[in-house]
């Protein structure tokens, strides 16, 4: 186990990210994401690493939107991770909750939704409620947070599922309201995180760094390197 700054791993999480040349996402936007998460103590960095097979996937298909009805809106990533679709998408949610209350986005076929996490953050700062669900075929749990509006931080609720109750497609439900969601009744979860157990740890990486295991910090300036150069006389 290392310690890190923050901005120690915001920039090598930039520079890692730019080194895969993507025709898409804003590199520091990307960093932001992966460091909201491991603030908290959420392994926004495993994550990363693990978005990074998709990432390098040659995917070029646009993701497909459509409105199911006024309040129900469908993306299907084909395949793809979130990290450098959901900036845009959200961008979107917003402008139509401008005009109405509630708003469901359902994204299928999809990768890695813990990344999610960072940017409906910075959403409820503007006064949305939200709620997220996705089941996690790897575990097999079922995974929820509910972020009401002006929190800082999510009510996290994790609960093992049967392997035969997941569905085939990776998806990922944001619930988005003008007015709270009622959190679920103590004991219908098995475990959960409370935003104040969230809080506790990122004020620690704040104060005292960010703990990370070393083999990922390795893993993750790897990657970083890729945007070097070889010297040259030019």
């Amino acid at each position: 186990m290392i310690w890190v700054s923050h901005n120690e791993l915001i920039t090598v999480t930039s520079k890692a990210f730019d080194g895969l040349r993507l025709p898409c996402g804003e590199a520091e936007q990307i960093a932001h994401m992966v460091a909201d998460l491991e603030m908290v103590g959420l392994h926004g960095i495993e994550h990363f690493l693990n978005a990074v097979e998709y990432l390098t996937k040659a995917n070029t298909q646009a993701c497909q939107l459509t409105m199911q009805t006024e309040s129900i809106l469908e993306v299907d990533l084909h395949g793809d991770s979130i990290l450098c679709q959901l900036p845009t998408i959200l961008t979107y949610v917003a402008e139509k909750l401008l005009t109405q209350n509630h708003l469901t986005l359902k994204i299928s076929q999809c990768h890695n939704r813990w990344l999610a996490f960072g940017e409906l953050c910075q959403l409820a700062k503007q006064g949305i409620s939200i709620k997220a669900y996705w089941y996690n075929i790897n575990s097999p749990t079922y995974i929820k947070y509910i972020l009401n509006s002006g929190n800082k931080l999510p009510e996290l609720y994790i609960s093992p599922i049967d392997e035969l109750a997941l569905v085939s497609s990776r998806s990922l439900t944001i619930e988005f309201n003008n007015s709270v969601f009622k959190l679920p009744e103590s004991g219908e979860y098995l475990q959960h995180i409370s935003s104040a157990v969230l809080e506790q740890q990122q004020v620690s990486s704040w104060q005292r760094g960010i703990p990370v295991q070393e083999a990922s910090w390795q893993q993750l300036q790897q990657i970083s390197k890729a945007i070097l150069v070889q010297d040259s006389s030019q």
